[in-house]
């Protein structure tokens, strides 16, 4: 078997960690893959070379991704057609529409076309194109129930089989030997709060910030943590030092292991507006942390458990923190499940589902059931 992925880019994220764990293990599992870099662009290209997985970086610029540019359909076209692949696995919108355009007329691959995020695509024309790109699809994979139901309305009007694969983890990066960040010392004497993701609005990181000054007032001893990057960060910090919160939030920036983090927290604060099926959470409860997230984090499909589900609102998640951090059996209850559930959603299993797949894909018979 022969597997091409294909992404629009290796920024850090979710999606780009699911696929540097998913292709350690098929390397360890001796299953021959490529992964195209459509834009060749993002940070994370870095980890994959340095790693030794087999990534071709198809263009240099971002440029390489609109919808138009025929020049890229037409090297991806030559590079499906020189590996010849049995599958073809697209992760990012813009590798779901020039995956399926270069694929036109070939008859080898198949093609997965898996969809990660709740969020649709902003331009009409792509939107237009990926409900007629369904009939060039073989499988849908979406990474949650909530997933599924858009991918139902917004892509599948072929029809296609349809599957929820939720996301893993990969327990080796508890073998951590990062370091901790120089501005972070810790001790006893803190309950850490951790948020984890991209520094971009619908995290809405300003009102986990906002919360925790509300938290602060009936408790002394708690930090809050944010580890990520992105274009908020000077909002963040300007919100930081305008509610006097400095030395008692802290931004690490991105971190590619946040498991050193995570092993020192209590609890993942998680108020986002929209999410897919966040890694960070998993993550979080393979540590042990209980979690506070938001109405529309899907995560909740599988850690409603472990979770208090709350509005996005200042006051209440600082009710539901100051609730975690002060009942300490209502606290271990809850991380106790976390950790249980967690075990459920490694890397491994979710390989040998993704195989399993693939092998049902080539032969014809795919499984019955649609959560995988």
């Amino acid at each position: 078997m022969k597997v091409l992925f294909v992404v629009g880019g290796l920024p850090f994220g979710g999606i780009e960690n699911l696929l540097f764990d998913i292709s350690l293990e098929l390397r360890r599992r001796s299953v021959s893959f490529k992964v195209i870099n459509i834009s060749g662009t993002g940070e994370k290209t870095k980890e994959f070379l340095e790693a030794g997985l087999p990534v071709v970086n198809l263009g240099n610029s971002k440029k390489s991704l609109k919808t138009f540019r025929l020049d890229t359909a037409f090297k991806l076209r030559k590079l499906i057609k020189d590996y010849k692949p049995d599958v073809i696995h697209s992760m990012h919108f813009s590798a779901d529409y020039f995956s399926r355009i270069s694929s036109v007329g070939l008859s080898f691959p198949k093609i997965i076309t898996h969809i990660h995020t709740i969020n649709r695509e902003r331009r009409l024309e792509r939107r237009v194109l990926n409900k007629l790109l369904s009939y060039k699809t073989d499988v849908f994979l979406s990474a949650s129930k909530a997933i599924f139901n858009v991918v139902e309305m917004d892509h599948n009007i072929a029809g296609r089989p349809h599957y929820v694969l939720y996301n893993a983890i990969n327990p080796s990066r508890f073998e951590y030997k990062s370091k901790i960040p120089k501005s972070l010392v810790f001790g006893n004497e803190f309950k850490n709060i951790v948020c984890v993701g991209r520094l971009v609005k619908m995290k809405n990181f300003d009102i986990a910030i906002k919360a925790f000054a509300i938290l602060g007032k009936k408790l002394s001893n708690v930090r809050l943590i944010i580890v990520g990057e992105g274009k908020e960060r000077k909002n963040l910090e300007a919100l930081i030092d305008s509610l006097g919160l400095n030395g008692k939030v802290i931004l690490t920036g991105y971190l590619s292991n946040v498991f050193p983090i995570l092993e020192r927290s209590h609890v993942l604060l998680m108020p986002s507006s929209f999410e897919g099926f966040p890694i960070a959470h998993l993550e979080a409860m393979y540590a042990g942390l209980p979690a506070v997230i938001s109405p529309y984090v899907p995560s909740q499909e599988v850690a409603s458990e472990c979770s208090l589900i709350v509005p996005i609102d200042p006051e209440k998640i600082a009710n539901a923190l100051n609730r975690l951090l002060t009942d300490e059996q209502f606290y271990k209850k809850l991380s106790l499940r976390a950790k249980e559930i967690a075990k459920q959603f490694t890397i491994e299993r979710y390989v040998d589902k993704l195989l399993d797949l693939y092998d049902g894909v080539l032969s014809g018979k795919l499984p019955s059931r649609m959560v995988l």
